[in-house]
């Protein structure tokens, strides 16, 4: 069959798709606080260049230049050629490597935009009666025979915009090549590749203190951060104990991709750890110390280990991107919470009369039963592919979720910055100090600023530095320095040293008799850093304030 169609009809069924990637453009534009104006042209990059209708389109709505100068079919190879060829060679070496008179340690940028670059190299062995000689391998430097020495430095000139190779070549007295280790010297000029950028965040899935049974995010790494990446060793308190050899007790590790600001359940698992009772050596107590880090390889390959202090244990795993972990007890539980999370998202809306968002999510209702159905169907032998179309439908309905109730987290965040903000200025009034002063009027003056990002997270930091302020106000006072003394003077028993708890008890007894709140304040920084870090976080929430 032959079927006619016109440009202009063609142009037509293919208008969604290139309208919806400029618009993906247009949000990339906004999130970074630029204009179309502020760029000096599009890069067309891709086999859809050749169509006349997406470039005339692509410059019709950005009204900047479409750059076509390129190959678009060829671009993203010869990038990543480039960028490969900045990276050590990996060969597998077979047999016996030849014993050499001496050997040659190299240092320099393999990529680079200056006109010369430094190459340094150090030798070891005996240099006496040798030389060197330094070329490029279009003929466009030579360095000369010059003498051998332990220390070889020199300014390589390089061709921009292009690979330079230089080769090394040391020779003997005779000017016989001697043999060595020395590999080809390349360096990229003029190109900037600086590394893979990570598409998402990644973050970690924790547990939420302010609002106990649920879980929030943590972001590790940032979107468009440069691969490799290693985090620094992140230290959470348990929020519950583990008993040595009970199968019963565990604790789940579950890394994410994607914002740090939706839902948990809407990202993606891209690592995925269980350590269980039956795997520690002894009692784990609640608020006890586990040390989280993570590491992202240029391959995207993602290690996680885990060090349990009071079992002075160390647990650590390797996943690769390209297969997905989904433990389906896992997947039975989070599908569960997303369910009962969307009936009290339902509930909310109705009683504050927002039925807009009411029904938005009602919509949501039924699809959630049917997975919830077919996850509870799932048994743990399981080995076909069904978690994962269950997971990725969980992932839809959760970011659909996390879309409807974004204002309304925007405005619980919000309106506790105002309640924090003013409790702050009548703590300022009372008991601030100059410097407190300032540090509150430089937030007030950024607000705009951090509102306009539309940030729960970002808020919710200027809260908590307002936040700070009043607690270190608080440490100032006689009723507050009271109030914790007796605290931690009723949990006594829960500090690591009873002798230094005693001994600091005994000299708060003292000092209140005396009014010496100073002192006080000393005293009771003391007795909370012998609480484990669980009951230190309960003293700080009930008495109203953070650390």
């Amino acid at each position: 069959m032959e079927i006619v169609i016109t440009r202009s009809e063609f142009n037509e069924l293919i208008r969604p798709n290139v309208d919806g990637t400029i618009e993906m453009i247009k949000q990339i534009l906004t999130r970074n606080s630029l204009k179309p104006i502020d760029l000096q042209f599009t890069l067309m990059v891709g086999g859809s260049t050749y169509i006349p209708y997406v470039r005339s389109r692509v410059e019709e709505v950005l009204q900047i230049p479409a750059n076509c100068e390129i190959d678009p079919t060829t671009a993203v190879a010869i990038g990543a050629a480039y960028y490969s060829a900045t990276k050590p060679k990996e060969i597998e070496k077979t047999g016996s490597k030849a014993k050499t008179s001496i050997s040659i340690k190299t240092s320099y940028n393999k990529a680079s935009k200056e006109k010369d670059e430094l190459f340094s190299a150090r030798v070891t062995g005996s240099t006496e009666g040798l030389s060197y000689r330094i070329t490029r391998q279009d003929g466009g430097f030579d360095s000369g025979i010059k003498k051998l020495s332990e220390r070889i430095s020199e300014d390589l000139p390089l061709v921009d915009g292009a690979f330079n190779f230089f080769s090394l070549v040391v020779y003997d007295s005779q000017n016989n090549i001697i043999e060595t280790d020395i590999e080809p010297i390349g360096i990229n000029s003029g190109f900037g590749i600086s590394g893979q950028p990570i598409p998402e965040d990644i973050c970690l899935e924790v547990d939420d203190y302010d609002n106990p049974g649920k879980t929030r995010l943590k972001p590790i790494f940032f979107k468009n951060a440069i691969l490799p990446l290693r985090s620094q060793g992140i230290s959470f308190p348990l929020n519950k104990g583990m008993i040595k050899g009970n199968d019963d007790d565990f604790i789940y590790i579950n890394v994410l991709e994607g914002s740090h600001l939706a839902l948990p359940e809407a990202n993606k698992g891209i690592g995925f750890m269980e350590i269980r009772g039956t795997q520690i050596k002894r009692d784990i107590a609640k608020g006890s110390d586990i040390e989280i880090t993570i590491s992202i390889s240029e391959s995207r390959d993602i290690s996680i280990a885990v060090y349990l202090n009071m079992a002075d244990q160390e647990f650590k795993q390797l996943f690769n991107p390209k297969e997905r972990h989904t433990p389906i007890e896992f997947l039975k539980e989070q599908v569960e919470d997303l369910s009962d999370k969307l009936e009290l998202e339902i509930q909310e809306a109705t009683d504050k009369e927002d039925f807009e968002t009411a029904g938005a999510l009602s919509k949501l209702k039924k699809e959630m039963e049917t997975v919830s159905e077919e996850t509870e169907s799932l048994t743990s032998d399981d080995v076909t592919d069904k978690r994962y179309q269950l997971e990725d439908k969980k992932r839809k309905i959760a970011q659909q979720i996390d879309s409807a109730t974004k204002d309304k987290r925007i405005q619980q965040v919000k309106a506790h910055y105002f309640e924090t903000k003013e409790e702050c200025e009548k703590m300022l009034d009372q008991n601030g100090n100059d410097h407190e002063r300032k540090t509150f009027n430089d937030i007030v003056a950024q607000e705009s600023a951090f509102f306009a990002t539309n940030s729960p997270i970002k808020i919710q930091e200027k809260s908590d530095e307002l936040h700070s302020i009043i607690g270190k106000i608080r440490w100032r006072t006689p009723d507050f320095l009271t109030n914790i003394f007796q605290w931690c003077k009723n949990n006594q028993t829960k500090m690591n040293d009873q002798t230094q708890a005693k001994s600091l008890v005994d000299a708060g007894n003292f000092a209140i008799e005396s009014e010496n709140w100073e002192r006080l304040s000393e005293i009771n920084s003391g007795l909370l850093n012998l609480l484990p870090k669980g009951a230190e976080k309960e003293a700080t929430t009930r008495i109203g304030f953070g650390l």
